[in-house]
């Protein structure tokens, strides 16, 4: 019975709210300079005097799982590096992972596949060689650092340059070092191509090099005006290559003379592709230019919305390119008209690679798609990280927040993830790994610490500032609990059924209490020298801080995942039972109970004598601290297992339904929401006027003022569709496929047109429109209708006909009869 017990809890889990002991302080207490644990405070009451957002302008937005570099796709299968230090290979008709492996670093270098080898190069410094066929590495030759060069094999050698600043060859089979050459700076993006006998590559000392590829000796070298991160192409005896200050170069292959170039309208990081003596390129002012080949001459440009370091591929008439603004577009190769584009989950810099008739293409979400090359639409996608149910803690500028992929984050608070900067690297501070997923446990950090705990059965102990390993301390199951940091003393509880104390400095073990049955997302709430937490047991204990001794419980009727606020002396908390409960804090007796219509794991926010909380049944409740009478409740799209948070007169909270939401903390009216595509579990932390939260989309977002336009949901609804059917929707130029029965944008105030396209087999009504946003929200409902066969039409037709035919001649009988009937 307790296996079967064990399993069922576990499945709770994964519906569960990120919700954590919060320990409660008045609120005139409250620190404004960061929300340092689950709840913020100790007393854990939800509740901040910063100022708060009061639209949802994205500041910027992390996903734990990595950045995907660019694919290389060879023999059906798909070869991609990630931010996340591994390297993947997909099954490229389902994306079915086939093999990864890990490397020491993250992985920006496109891997390069010849004769079953498959190199690519990390950020550990060294370049590696992996069978293609089941990843087991072949070999790996360090060099002085990073290798984010694509390499490139040719006559049983791999070339490729390194941050170090050298080009290296080194034999493909072995990784011999054959020989290397030193440029003026570091080789950072710029990759090394192979042709007639002669290695070509770029630096940041502005030039490209010309090498002999047999023995590495200097042939010629040209000087552009900037730093040079674009791969040469060369055709036909032209060495084509962009370059930083804004142009594009095309140079004799033999001697490096300049034949011509043109300037664009910003920095050129994008590589150029050269097909039917057309050259294609990509360029920061947000334009993808298409260029005669043998002048220099322009032809045509298209503009996207964002700046392109996405370096265009070119098949069958048709240019696939991404950009910035999180797009990958589809152009006419001759007129650059656009035929489609599809809208990922952040911007992508991947260069695509085409075939079969799919283009797959790695993004900034994390994710590698696969798209109908023909008109963009979804095939497969595939996440790199984890999700996020971790609620982040924010301390010294510093967001905190673990993820299902097992690591800890250390983001900067103000921008959390640049686009590009000197290394086109995220603004990760740090990351520590654990031993397995960080499901719901957030961090708190204390004294220059962060603690945290894992599904890997431990309590750690990381430095705030570097990351740096301090301890670990082992518990007998998984810790979903965050941790509560006082006097010296970290309180958690663990899926062992127990409540642990642990020296805050060494993690010696003080105490701890055994419940009756796990703890699973309670976390500790420490106040006046009592630790409160909830139980799978049905109860809410009271402990003695200092030695671990029951105080009092209180038996509830159901488990109890919610985190307790104290605050006036009153204990509040919510449980499977569908009740939120006010307890007395020195006795356990009950003050009063409030019933909703679900479960309630959602752990209490109090302020202004008002107890926040959510519940089971999609409704955010405000209830009298006082007699628990209800002051108001808001219905949301989904379950709200996410703990609320209030500052300045606004309570924001997240929701099943995927969307974030900002509510009147009197009123209880709708201020604004942001649909982030996926189930929001994680409770808000706010500090310093910015509001942070996760999602299960491996996102953790950042909303604070900002000067760009306020932006509201408009959402499709769809009817009448089978599980897995995947329908698009085009909102003026952006378009979205899911095979969920909604799908969501977000944009500022307009009229916007829409177009849908059902599935094969369906018809849809609208097919399309136009809609109006005016400061709010906008659903629209779609239906689709399955189409009558064409077969079952012709024996509709052909029976219909049969009647008719069969009623006409009867009737033909029945006159003639009467007309001849002989007279009596």
């Amino acid at each position: 019975m307790r296996g079967v017990a064990i399993i069922c809890l576990i499945l709770i889990v994964l519906f569960l709210a990120t919700g954590v002991v919060r320990s409660v302080a008045s609120e005139d207490d409250q620190p404004i300079a960061g929300w340092t644990m689950f709840h913020n405070d100790l007393a854990h009451t939800g509740y901040s005097n910063s100022s708060a957002p009061e639209t949802n302008q994205t500041l910027w937005k992390f996903n734990t799982g990595g950045q995907v570099g660019s694919p290389s796709l060879i023999d059906g299968v798909v070869y991609v590096g990630s931010y996340d230090h591994k390297i993947y290979a997909f099954n490229a008709s389902n994306g079915a992972v086939i093999w990864d492996v890990t490397t020491g670093g993250i992985v920006i270098s496109r891997p390069a596949v010849v004769d079953g080898i498959v190199c690519v190069g990390s950020e550990d410094n060294k370049l590696y060689a992996f069978n293609a066929t089941n990843g087991d590495q072949l070999w790996n030759y360090t060099t002085g650092y990073y290798v984010d060069s694509d390499p490139a094999i040719a006559n049983g050698m791999v070339y490729f340059g390194s941050e170090d600043k050298n080009v290296y060859a080194l034999n493909a089979t072995t990784g011999e070092y054959i020989w290397s050459y030193t440029t003026g700076d570091r080789i950072m993006l710029s990759s090394a191509i192979v042709s007639e006998g002669i290695v070509y590559i770029g630096s940041l000392d502005h030039k490209i090099y010309a090498l002999n590829a047999t023995s590495g000796s200097y042939i010629w070298s040209y000087v552009t005006g900037d730093e040079i991160v674009s791969c040469p192409t060369v055709i036909n005896g032209v060495v084509y290559v962009g370059s930083l200050d804004d142009k594009v170069y095309a140079l004799d292959a033999s001697n490096g003379k300049l034949i011509w170039n043109y300037t664009t309208g910003g920095e050129v990081y994008s590589s150029p592709d050269v097909t039917d003596g057309l050259l294609y390129i990509g360029s920061s002012d947000g334009r993808i230019y298409a260029l005669n080949a043998s002048n220099g001459k322009y032809v045509w440009n298209y503009t996207t919305h964002g700046s392109v370091a996405s370096s265009p591929t070119v098949a069958s008439g048709m240019i696939y390119v991404g950009s910035e603004d999180n797009k990958v577009y589809a152009l006419n190769a001759s007129n650059g008209k656009l035929v489609w584009n599809y809208t990922t989950g952040d911007m992508v810099i991947s260069e695509p690679a085409v075939a079969e008739g799919v283009v797959y293409v790695g993004a900034w979400d994390g994710k590698i798609y696969a798209l109908n090359a023909t008109d963009g639409g979804y095939v497969w996608s595939y996440a790199t990280g984890g999700e996020i149910d971790s609620s982040p803690t924010v301390a010294g500028g510093l967001v905190y927040v673990g993820s299902h992929d097992g690591k800890v984050y250390a983001l900067n608070a103000s921008t959390g993830m640049v686009g590009f900067n000197g290394e086109l690297h995220n603004n990760v501070v740090w990351s520590y790994a654990t031993g397995n997923m960080i499901m719901f446990s957030s961090p708190a950090v204390a004294d220059g610490v962060v603690y945290v705990g894992s599904y890997d059965d431990n309590v750690y102990a990381l430095n705030a500032t570097t990351g740096a390993y301090l301890w670990s301390y082992k518990t007998g199951g998984p810790v979903v609990s965050s941790p509560a940091v006082d006097n010296g003393m970290v309180y958690v509880g663990s899926e062992d059924d127990d409540v642990y104390a642990l020296n805050a400095s060494t993690g010696a073990f003080i105490w701890k209490y055994t419940t009756g049955d796990m703890i699973m997302v309670s976390s500790p709430t420490v106040s006046d020298g009592r630790v409160y937490i909830g139980s799978n047991d049905h109860n809410v204990y009271s402990l003695n801080a200092s030695n671990g001794s029951l105080i009092w419980k209180y038996t509830t009727n159901g488990y109890v995942v919610s985190s307790p606020a104290v605050s006036n002396g009153i204990v509040y908390v919510g449980s499977y039972d569908h009740k939120i409960y006010a307890l007395n804090a020195t006795i356990g007796f009950l003050v009063w109970n409030y019933t909703t219509g679900g479960s309630v794991p959602s752990s209490p926010a109090i302020a202004d004598s008002i107890v926040y909380v959510g519940s089971g049944d999609n409704k955010v409740y405000a209830l009298d601290a006082s007699n628990g009478k209800v002051i108001w409740n808001y219905t949301t799209g989904g379950e709200v297992a996410s703990s609320p948070a209030v500052a300045d007169g606004i309570v924001y909270v997240g929701s099943y339904d995927g969307k974030v939401y900002a509510l009147n903390a009197l009123s209880g009216a709708y201020i604004w929401s942001y649909a982030t595509g996926e189930m929001v579990v994680s409770s808000p932390a706010i500090a310093d006027n910015i509001v942070y939260i996760g999602s299960y989309n491996h996102m953790l977002y950042a909303f604070g003022s900002s000067s760009s336009e306020q932006t509201y949901s408009v959402s499709f609804t769809a009817s009448g569709l089978p599980a897995d059917a995947m329908w698009k929707v085009t909102l003026n130029s952006e378009t979205q496929s899911f095979t969920s029965n909604s799908i969501s944008f977000n944009v500022p105030n307009g009229i916007y047109s829409f177009a849908i396209t059902p599935p094969a087999g369906y018809t849809v009504s609208p097919t399309s429109g136009s809609i109006t946003v005016n400061s709010m929200n906008v659903t629209q409902q779609v239906t689709f209708k399955p189409v009558t066969s064409e077969p079952q039409q012709i024996v509709l037709i052909a029976l219909t006909i049969s009647v008719i035919t069969v009623a006409t001649v009867l009737i033909a009988n029945v006159l003639y009869k009467k007309k001849h009937k002989p007279h009596s």
